[in-house]
């Protein structure tokens, strides 16, 4: 014989089917009418009618607790404003964009992740998720609706043929731990403190991927939740997988593993970097049509990025394979264009890769990506003018990393949704600045620097280095056929829509 359900799984099995509760126990006899109360006067009756809004009030607040302490289950923890836990688990990484759902829940599995969304669903509260919290733009949390918060997800599995699991918390700096000293390998990017969730879903970039590919064009296997809370596992390229690389990332359900293969890992890792100081236009100008032109000749094995902050250049150039003859003509050629040369040794590559780990700590800025380009001729109507708003006020870094290589092939890009492969540079801007200190005009600048490159042709942009203020973002980060495919899986997998904030992919 089957027994009753108890009271607690009664609430669970309700609130999952999307039903309001009228609880027995919550219920109260005094709320009843009755014929045998007196008449009273208006103002006693108004006094009634207050109470009553006020029990009313009180008995919806004592539901809605009793829904979230049913489900905070094995699987998932409802945190509230009030709860102590709260700041912790809110804290973004950048300040200059806080959040303030109204309750975090804290996932430790699948299941926690697909009871947060139904619970979401039955509440009516539109859903971000958070794995490392690095979005420039905050959309890794909410204000007034549901934080799905993965950090307790953060395991790494080994399985067969040099594949691993990983989880979408898992930070980069963790992951390069368990997989360099195996000689095994994920390109990925350089900052230790982002997480592999939003990272892959975007897409994902770094020293290695000229070489091997994207973060997500290693993507083989995941487990997927969907906008109504079920769970798929997604092995063959469909549309899901499809669109899970590189337009995944808080769109349409929630990743809650990865399976990755694993490459190679080179023994070691050499940098060089050039500086040169005190620059004016013209000089930059120089010093940008010779970056294109040789840094376009590099083998997959290196990476070179162009950064100018202020008046001040420095150039970075990486290699872990032997010496060729177009590293070492672009290395001549620096050598006499700047003011100060070092040159690395190779060393490990598990040293080498710390040193590029970043601020480890939540800090105001406002970075964004400024634009995929071809060459110099994408940006040469542009540049004088940004390099006059560059030069006007310390603060603002403009950098432009290559890309290319084998990102740019036909399986990669039948196999996702990431448009801009045949792109071989990416640049964006950035600004830094202390609390407290005043920011407004490096904000002014960062969106005159924009609005230049836009006003210039400069549109495709790179979904994980977000700005609020694009214009067209749509097919700026898509495409404009993939933003429409996109769409599709959308209303497939999340068709009431709870994955929402400025830009996520938007219902037909």
């Amino acid at each position: 014989m089957q027994s009753q359900p108890s009271r607690r799984e009664l609430i669970k099995i309700l609130v999952l089917s999307g039903f309001s509760l009228m609880l027995p126990g919550c219920s109260n006899s005094e709320h009843k009418q009755t014929n045998t109360l007196p008449i009273h006067p208006k103002s006693n009756i108004d006094q009634e009618k207050e109470n009553k809004l006020k029990r009313q009030k009180q008995e919806q607040l004592q539901q809605e607790q009793d829904i979230e302490q049913a489900l905070s289950s094995n699987h998932v923890v409802f945190i509230h404003k009030t709860d102590e836990a709260y700041k912790i688990y809110n804290i973004g990484f950048n300040l200059r964009v806080p959040k303030a759902p109204k309750i975090i829940a804290l996932c430790k599995n699948t299941q926690g992740v697909s009871e947060a969304i139904k619970y979401a669903v039955a509440k009516k509260l539109s859903v971000a998720v958070k794995s490392g919290g690095h979005s420039f733009e905050g959309f890794s949390s909410i204000n007034n609706g549901l934080q799905i918060n993965l950090s307790l997800m953060n395991s790494i599995t080994w399985l067969n043929n040099h594949q691993v699991n990983i989880q979408p918390a898992c930070l980069l700096k963790d992951i390069y731990d368990e997989l360099l000293p195996k000689q095994r390998l994920i390109p990925a990017g350089s900052c230790g403190t982002v997480g592999i969730g939003g990272l892959t879903l975007g897409g994902g970039y770094g020293f290695f991927s000229r070489k091997y590919g994207l973060t997500c064009d290693q993507l083989e296997k995941a487990t997927f939740v969907d906008g109504l809370g079920n769970i798929h596992y997604v092995s063959k390229p469909d549309d899901l997988m499809w669109a899970l690389k590189g337009g995944g990332n808080g769109n349409f359900g929630i990743v809650t593993d990865f399976t990755f293969k694993t490459h190679q890992a080179p023994k070691h890792f050499t940098r060089y970097r050039f500086k040169a100081y005190h620059l004016d236009k013209e000089r930059t100008k120089t010093l940008l049509q010779a970056y294109f032109t040789y840094s376009s000749k590099l083998p997959p094995s290196c990476f070179a990025a162009f950064v100018l902050n202020y008046k001040t250049l420095v150039l970075l150039i990486t290699n872990y394979e032997s010496m060729t003859p177009e590293l070492n003509q672009m290395l001549s050629v620096f050598e006499k264009l700047t003011d100060t040369v070092s040159k690395g040794s190779p060393k490990p590559l598990a040293k080498s890769l710390k040193t590029y780990y970043g601020i480890d700590h939540p800090t105001p800025f406002k970075n964004a990506s400024a634009g995929y380009y071809n060459s110099y001729l994408d940006i040469r109507s542009s540049i004088d003018d940004v390099l006059d708003i560059m030069f006007s006020k310390r603060g603002l870094i403009y950098q432009i990393n290559t890309l290319g290589g084998n990102i740019n092939t036909d399986e990669f890009e039948k196999n996702s949704c990431y448009p801009h492969r045949k792109m071989p540079y990416l640049s964006e801007l950035q600004a830094y600045w202390e609390n407290g200190q005043n920011h407004h005009i490096l904000l002014e600048n960062f969106s005159k620097i924009q609005n230049i490159f836009y006003t210039n042709g400069i549109r495709k942009q790179y979904r994980n280095y977000p700005n609020i203020d694009f214009k067209d973002w749509e097919s700026n980060y898509y495409g404009e056929t993939n933003y429409k495919t996109l769409q599709q899986v959308k209303s497939k997998y999340d068709p009431k829509d709870i994955f929402k904030h400025q830009q996520t992919i938007r219902l037909t």
